[in-house]
Parts: C-alpha cells; structure tokens; sequence
C-alpha cells in the first residue's frame, strides 16, 4: 500500500499545542513559513517536541512564490536556501511552493523554478501548487521542468488528479466551499483515498475550517476500513446537533443551505454526509426557529437523490 502521512496545515488551533497535536497526527504542514521567516531556533525547538517518526513538510516563503514571481533573485535564491535548512533541522521530506493565480508559469517562472529546486538538498522533494492552472493542463515547459527536476505536482485530490507522474503524492486538501469553508463527506474521502492508493509515498493536508476533523476521520478509515460518527446520533438529531451551535434565526432555506449545507452530519448509521442534502428539501420560506426546521423535514417528502439514504433519517432530534 505504500507509506501514506495524514494531517493538516499547521497545529495552531489545536487544543494542546504541537505536542498534543503530534499524538493525534504523523504529519503537518508547517504553514507559518509562508508568511514569514522561520528562524532555526524554533525549528529546533519543534524537532525536540515530538517523536523521531513524526513528519513536517514545509511551505516555502511567499517572498520567493508572490514577491519574487518564481524567479530566482539573490533574495528569492536567499529565502528559499533558508526554507531548505528549515526543513533538514526539521527533516521534512518534503518543501511545497504555492504560486498564486495570478502568476502563470511562463518562462521566467520555468528557468526560476530550476534554479531554485537545485538548492534543495538531497532527499528533499519539492512541490508545486500552481494556482494559476488548478484546472486543465500545465503549461508543457512547465511540465517537462517538473517531471526533469522530480518536482511534485501539488492538487486537491478531491478536485482534480496530478498531471506530473511521480511515485510520490502530495495533496492540499480545500474541498470546493469558497474561502476554505467545507468538511468532507465520506465519499469525498473515499475517493481521495482512492486517488492515492498507487503512490509508493503519499502526504494528505487538510486546510479546511474543519481541518483537524477531516483528518482525523481520514485516518480513522485509513486504519479501520470505517467512518467514526460526526455527532453520535442520526438523521434528524445529528442534523440538530450540527445546526444549533450556530444557525442564527429568523433564515431562510437558501440562507441554511448556503451557511450550513457545507456541514457533514451522520444521515444514517453507515453514511455522513452534507447538511445540504436534507436543507435542499426545505421548502422556500422563513423560519423563526430551528425545530420549524426540524418539524418540516420530519413530513418533507424525500427527494430521488437520498431515497437510498433513508434509513434512520427521521431520528427524534434531541
């Protein structure tokens, strides 16, 4: 099956820090790097703070990526020969550019991207998410400098499939919600799973608002073959359960879908999935309160799409 590493883009909103976090997780994304300097020390300090076996990658510094446009300037050059000893005090395997959309890979972008991967040291590979061509194929230069140079095509796997063939898989997971707003599913999730079963090697980030959550379920299926509940109850009450924290009333059903269809919640015993899939059902009105809700989707006709779904679907909401 290969070696696969499962995390997320950073530990700061973990409850109990790196080391909490190192316990749950092999693998973050170091994201801080992206937006300033990471001085040695704290890298040092990190390395110290969890196990031999567990893994950073690090995010290379937008100075060299936004600033600099991927071209290797003395201070490009400079910043990411300091991201480099960051990531061998780290030993991070691996060292992720994000490009932004703005910035198509054209030929200056190309020579940089040589000059600047043969600062890498040795065992290190470095990654690209080109963002100006998340959809379609890389520009062929592009292409061709990335398959000469071993560098990894960066995707969100539950968006598109990597254009670069490489026995190494790198993956930022958003989802498709604007704004990082989105929590996978279980079959978005199997299907990433799928997307990187033939990888030798495979890392798996997430970045969305429920980062740590998607990972953990992840991995949960990773190692059982089985999905652990959302909230511990069903249908009806899991979708309750995930509304009531912070669906704001009077709404309306455009209004709940839009906030709130984006929230995985158990519809049934064997299957999480989108509070959209039962909002959608709404019929087009305001409500006052959230058991207006409730009550409507307790006589809402089911829609052709979830009729499979049923089973467990009218739970008493608690």
């Amino acid at each position: 099956m290969g070696e696969k590493f499962v995390g997320a883009g950073g530990w700061g909103y973990f409850a109990g820090g790196l080391e909490s976090y190192a316990r749950a997780f092999r693998l973050v994304e170091v994201n801080a790097g992206f937006y300033r300097p990471i001085p040695e020390t704290f890298a040092r300090r990190w390395r110290t703070r969890v196990a031999p076996d567990f893994t950073f990658a690090v995010k290379a510094f937008r100075g060299v990526s936004h600033v600099d446009g991927l071209r290797a300037t003395a201070p490009a050059r400079a910043a990411f020969a300091h991201d480099v000893r960051i990531a061998k005090i780290l030993r991070a395997p691996f060292l992720i550019l994000e490009t932004p959309a703005s910035l198509p890979l054209e030929a200056p972008q190309v020579a940089g991207l040589r000059d600047l991967v043969g600062l890498a040291a040795g065992g290190l590979q470095v990654g690209l998410e080109a963002r100006a061509h998340r959809s379609g194929p890389l520009p062929k230069a592009a292409q061709k400098a990335m398959e000469d140079l071993g560098v990894l095509d960066v995707v969100d796997l539950s968006q598109s499939a990597a254009r670069v063939v490489n026995d190494t898989v790198y993956s930022r997971l958003f989802g498709p919600g604007p704004h990082n707003v989105y929590e996978f599913d279980d079959d978005e999730l199997r299907s990433i799973d799928r997307a990187g079963q033939d990888a030798v090697r495979a890392a798996f980030t997430f970045h969305g608002v429920r980062m740590y959550k998607d990972a953990a379920r992840f991995l949960t299926f990773k190692r059982t073959g089985t999905f652990p509940s959302a909230t511990g109850q069903q249908g009806l009450a899991s979708l309750t359960a995930v509304l009531r924290p912070d669906a704001r009333f009077p709404t309306t059903k455009d209004d709940l879908v839009r906030e709130h269809g984006w929230k995985v919640f158990d519809l049934n015993e064997q299957l999480r999935a989108h509070a959209r899939v039962l909002l959608a059902a709404l019929p087009d009105r305001t409500f006052r309160r959230l058991d207006e809700v409730v009550r409507e989707l307790e006589h809402a006709p089911p829609r052709e799409s979830t009729r499979r779904l049923q089973p467990g679907l009218n739970s008493d909401p608690p």
